[in-house]
């Protein structure tokens, strides 16, 4: 970790009482530090820049219009927050609770039309999602029910549920209206990566053997045979899927579009591996492979012309993107070269370059 990284988790851990984690650091376009720190008391946000360091409250976020809302009722608690960007709380509404989704000026009702592309989806055999109750254009919130959901852990005993998530994938892929929703396609991929280069090399250095990784996935582009495009959740996660009673549902569609069908179920996959070398959420090693076997076995995208070169291409660019996350996440950045080789193990599976 660099000194800059290290003197904000310092100053953090001087104010927040007892043991805390940082769990996450993100960098914004100023080239300041946002950290969120977790302890025995509860979660706490702070910035640190040539300011120092502030703490940030969600009830009064200046550029979160819901923040306003919020510090006019009771009942309410933070399920996430990432300053100056969103916000999500849990309402009590007498006899339910709903779950208000917060953005900044002028991007609630973009969130509003992708989340009606999702339930038109979940409606033709995708995701069961949470429902769209309103959208409060004063406060750039959108407000949902409340789904009363766990995440579904990583043991081989959730094979089951990854089959089901396979197969819910390829008809959430498969909706055809979709809109004007943008194409995000592989040379988007990495402008993303290079957003989250110049983002690291402000504060710390790059992961070692990241650049050459990089380089070889740019090699690759040329070979890819052309997408087979389809709705794209784009941030497809084991956390974001849960279930209950009622089977499988799954959570915020702020980066809907169409892409790849191979992107989403790429980023899951590089996900459950870096579980695995995390050991988080009880994954490890085997569980892992029965819950990929599951999960491509629902999909039965494997025999489809071009797939498995298209599913290691963007497995690699996920886990170089991840390896730039974690490597500002103080507990994680001493693993981050697991995700590089997980990377060039994924760019090994592409077929060599004639």
């Amino acid at each position: 970790m660099s000194d800059r990284l290290e003197v904000a988790a310092e100053e953090v851990r001087s104010v927040v009482p007892g043991p805390c984690e940082i769990v996450r650091v993100d960098v914004d376009d100023a080239g300041g530090l946002v950290l969120t720190a977790r302890a025995a008391a509860g979660t706490r946000w702070f910035t640190h820049d040539d300011r120092g360091l502030i703490e940030r409250f969600p009830e009064r976020d200046a550029r979160l219009p819901l923040s306003a809302h919020l510090r006019e009722v009771t009942g309410w608690e933070v399920l996430s927050y990432r300053p100056s960007r969103r916000l999500v709380a849990a309402v009590r509404r007498t006899e339910r609770v709903n779950v208000l989704k917060g953005h900044k000026k002028g991007r609630s009702a973009r969130a509003a039309v992708y989340q009606s592309v999702a339930e038109a989806a979940m409606r033709r055999g995708g995701f069961r999602v949470p429902r769209l109750l309103a959208h409060d254009g004063q406060h750039e919130a959108l407000v949902f029910e409340f789904l009363a959901a766990s995440e579904v852990e990583l043991s081989s005993a959730s094979a089951g549920h990854y089959s089901e998530l396979g197969r819910r994938l390829r008809a959430f892929q498969e909706h055809r209206e979709a809109g004007d929703l943008t194409v995000f396609g592989a040379c988007d991929e990495f402008e993303v990566l290079g957003k989250w280069r110049a983002k690291v090399l402000r504060v710390a250095t790059l992961p070692e053997g990241w650049a050459a990784a990089c380089a070889r996935l740019e090699a690759r582009l040329a070979t890819l045979e052309a997408p087979l495009l389809g709705l794209c959740h784009r941030d497809l996660h084991d956390r974001q899927v849960h279930a209950d009673a009622q089977g499988l549902a799954l959570l915020d569609f702020d980066l809907l579009c169409c892409a790849d069908v191979a992107l989403d179920a790429a980023n899951l996959l590089a996900h459950l591996h870096w579980r695995a070398v995390q050991g988080l959420h009880g994954a490890d090693a085997s569980s892992v492979r029965a819950l990929e076997r599951a999960f491509l076995e629902g999909l039965a995208r494997r025999g489809e012309s071009g797939f498995e070169a298209r599913l290691a291409f963007y497995r690699a660019s996920t886990c170089l993107r991840l390896a730039l996350v974690y490597r500002l996440r103080p507990r994680w950045a001493p693993l981050v070269h697991e995700l590089v080789a997980l990377a060039g193990a994924a760019l090994d599976d592409l077929a060599p370059i004639a």
